[in-house]
């Protein structure tokens, strides 16, 4: 893709647009420091009928990266919000067997961090600001593992939708 189109798919509305918007100063800014650090490499394409277009790849250092972070759960559940819902992103496009592992490890991090919350309030004065603090946490992880279960759920139904009818 060139930078433009980076940017059009990053714009509000729909896709990645609606889980983390950029602007197009932000889409360039991002993308040159993605290409300082080697994980996406400039080529310029010369078409005869138009101006150079510059086109970026990632390199195999950029890929190893970006699939690594793409496999692994997020560990605040804040984070859910932005790359977790990016992650699965590109997950569903690319493989969604692994996007509903994903799913599956993400739903295994909520039941840890839930009991480790519920333990927490145990513990903490039935009428403490600790203890709606916890509160509000575990209000929110059990929120998150209810979603993630209808994502599972999506997950499978939309990988039953692609495969080829079976006839016998």
């Amino acid at each position: 893709m060139h930078g433009y189109q980076v940017a059009r798919e990053m714009a509000g509305g729909s896709g990645l647009g609606l889980v983390c918007p950029l602007g197009m100063s932000n889409v360039y800014f991002l993308l040159g420091n993605l290409q300082e650090r080697g994980l996406v490499r400039v080529e310029e394409r010369q078409d005869d009928r138009y101006p150079p277009r510059v086109l970026l790849r990632a390199t195999a250092a950029g890929r190893r990266a970006f699939d690594a972070w793409l496999r692994e759960a997020v560990t605040r559940l804040r984070q859910v919000r932005l790359d977790f819902l990016v992650k699965l992103f590109f997950l569903g496009q690319e493989d969604p067997g692994l996007a509903r592992e994903l799913v599956e490890a993400q739903k295994e991090f909520c039941r840890r961090y839930l009991s480790e919350w519920r333990g927490l309030a145990e513990d903490a004065g039935a009428e403490s600001f600790d203890r709606l603090a916890i509160e509000a946490k575990t209000a929110v992880a059990e929120a998150t593992l209810t979603w993630l279960g209808r994502c599972r759920d999506q997950l499978v139904v939309s990988a039953g939708a692609k495969e080829p009818a079976r006839r016998g």
